[in-house]
């Protein structure tokens, strides 16, 4: 190791034999080369930790949305992304097991590392009992079969003394029986009643409307709800629960009542495009 000598202390100003001082004090100069020793190591773990990180670069999260838990967690691990399920939900018509929602949601700028909290949709749905609706209205039986947390299905229509009063409940195919118990969210198919001759019922206009107010005033025309589609702007749940009709197959006449046969099916396009909603 380097020692000063004496010319050079003879020769050096005084900030240099103040340093000389100290370096030649034995406890000042091991407290400096352990400070340095420190520093150097400290240096070194933030660069580490910079390249590990990559600190500073992001990237947009990837969309978890429909996949199930196994896919997800093989997503995350590609993509250096750490996933953690924090709650369950039934949504019927949704595959089961498969992720519902996540947070932070899609295209969101990240590190590596980043704990990604999934909703998942559950294995199995809660029971509910089948009431009976048989003798009622079309608009009384939906919304008795709704409060039961059940769904309307398919409507028939079948002659009857009693046009437009429900004649028969089906579930699969089958006559399903009162107080049978089937999994939340499950659809009736309803047989209604409907007097001899043509039946007509006018088309509702469901522009600008959401889903479920769309497809209940589908049903409560005595029509069938068709093909629901989405456009490419709907993208996560939170699109779709969002979504709007933009367009309907048949379209309402502009200048006149549309009419249509009972238990013709409509189609409906949703989005969440605000230009395509004129809004």
């Amino acid at each position: 190791m380097w020692q000063p000598t004496k010319t050079n202390k003879k020769n050096a100003g005084a900030g240099q034999r103040f340093l000389w001082r100290v370096w030649g004090n034995f406890y000042a100069r091991h407290l400096i080369v352990a400070v340095s020793v420190v520093a150097l190591a400290l240096l070194a773990v933030n660069l580490w930790l910079m390249i590990y990180t990559r600190h500073g670069q992001t990237f947009a999260l990837p969309d978890f949305a429909s996949l199930s838990l196994a896919d997800a967690q093989r997503l995350a691990k590609a993509n250096h992304l750490r996933i953690e399920v924090i709650d369950s939900v039934f949504i019927a018509g949704r595959a089961r097991g498969s992720v519902i929602e996540q947070n932070p949601k899609p295209e969101v700028r990240v590190k590596n590392n980043r704990t990604v909290f999934l909703t998942m949709n559950a294995m199995s749905a809660k029971k509910v009992f089948v009431p009976s609706v048989v003798g009622l209205s079309l608009r009384q039986a939906k919304a008795t079969i709704e409060l039961q947390g059940l769904e309307v299905g398919l409507l028939s229509f079948s002659y009857d003394i009693a046009p437009g009063n429900v004649i028969g409940q089906l579930y699969q195919g089958r006559q399903v029986k009162v107080g049978e118990q089937l999994e939340f969210g499950s659809k009736i198919n309803l047989i209604i009643g409907k007097s001899y001759g043509s039946a007509n019922t006018a088309l509702p206009q469901l522009g600008g409307l959401p889903l479920p107010l769309a497809k209940s005033n589908i049903i409560e025309a005595s029509l069938n709800v068709g093909l629901i589609k989405y456009d490419e702007s709907v993208r996560t749940l939170a699109d779709s629960l969002n979504a709007k009709v933009y367009a309907q197959h048949p379209a309402v006449a502009a200048d006149k009542k549309t009419l249509l046969e009972v238990g013709s099916s409509v189609d409906i396009y949703l989005t969440v495009n605000a230009t395509r909603l004129g809004e």
